[in-house]
């Protein structure tokens, strides 16, 4: 009877160590790559913050060898210390750099009844709605030219060999090109020839067929193109 229960015991064994069959399809819980990232850079500073604290353990202990008025410190004392001495050197740099945007001349402009910060060497407005003006310039001087060789008409599309391609790219990082009306004559009339496509968001660079180049909103663009393409039908 007790060899009996002795083999019923190594079969039961066998089967508890041998490794179970992983069925396909089963459910895998991980974190996103980014959410991964963030985890990392978290672990990192949790212990470099808690090796921070064992390092002034060790240092004030050495100290308040000599010293003997020093109470010796234990680790959750050295954790709350580095952690409230942290926070108070967040505290004094986060005032600088709020003093030093204050002291720099020019940082606060008036608009309306309050002041924001906007130094005019950080605003790139400026500089980005005359690149945009240029680049529509550039393609009314080549649609221009193309219409004084070919009696005052317009291309009729944007692949005329006459015109090279990077004019109508315009200063998109991605190389969107601009938007092209044809139909229209250089210098009559008032058509949209070309515009910014969407990607240029709500403000948009237009050119006009009179040679007027102007940055106006999406919505008045839309007006304008809709007003066009009508006055081209018969």
């Amino acid at each position: 009877m007790c060899r009996r229960n002795h083999g019923w015991n190594a079969l039961l064994t066998i089967a508890v160590l041998m490794p179970g069959v992983t069925q396909a399809g089963m459910p895998s819980i991980s974190l996103t790559e980014a959410a991964g990232a963030r985890l990392d850079v978290i672990s990192f500073f949790l212990v470099g913050f808690l090796l921070c604290a064992l390092l002034l353990k060790s240092a004030w202990n050495l100290l308040a060898a000599d010293f003997p008025r020093l109470p010796p410190l234990r680790y959750k004392h050295a954790l709350g210390l580095l952690l409230v001495s942290s926070l108070f050197l967040y505290v004094v740099l986060t005032m600088i750099s709020g003093a030093r945007e204050l002291m720099t001349p020019g940082a606060w402009v008036k608009n309306g009844a309050t002041y924001q910060l906007a130094t005019p060497e950080r605003d790139p407005k400026p500089w980005l709605e005359s690149a945009r003006l240029s680049a529509l310039e550039n393609l009314r001087d080549s649609l221009w030219k193309y219409a004084r060789e070919h009696d005052g008409k317009l291309p009729a599309h944007r692949e005329v060999p006459d015109i090279p391609a990077t004019i109508w790219k315009g200063i998109h990082p991605e190389g969107d090109p601009l938007a092209y009306v044809p139909g229209a004559e250089a210098g009559k009339g008032s058509r949209v020839v070309a515009y910014e496509p969407e990607s240029f968001g709500p403000r948009r660079a237009v050119l006009m067929s009179d040679g007027s180049v102007a940055i106006i909103s999406a919505y008045e663009l839309q007006k304008r193109v809709v007003a066009t393409l009508q006055s081209k039908k018969p």
